[in-house]
């Protein structure tokens, strides 16, 4: 799960979403000392239909359409395997 965490926090370092490169850099260091406390609230953060959606690039100028998408389908992959992890996680230590 650590990997996928640090790829997730890398990206929203990229694209300076702060608050979320944060809360999963925190998540890191809380597996590393054996404290998986983070797994809920991160959990309803990463369900397909919550706050996800907001980091979603909708306003663009038609030339930047392709390195939007791009930008957005990186998003959904990092999304989406980091659910898998944390519903993973969840299962195995509820």
């Amino acid at each position: 799960m650590t990997k996928t965490l640090k790829a997730a926090a890398e990206y929203f370092s990229q694209r300076g979403i702060a608050d979320w490169e944060l809360e999963a850099r925190d998540a890191i260091q809380k597996i590393e000392n054996n404290d998986f406390s983070f797994i809920e609230s991160l959990w309803l953060k990463y369900a397909p239909t919550c706050d996800i959606d907001d980091l979603l690039i909708t306003d663009y100028k038609p030339e930047e359409e392709k390195a939007v998408n791009e930008l957005n389908d990186k998003l959904a992959e990092i999304a989406n395997s980091t659910f898998a992890a944390l519903d993973k996680a969840k299962s195995e230590n509820t």
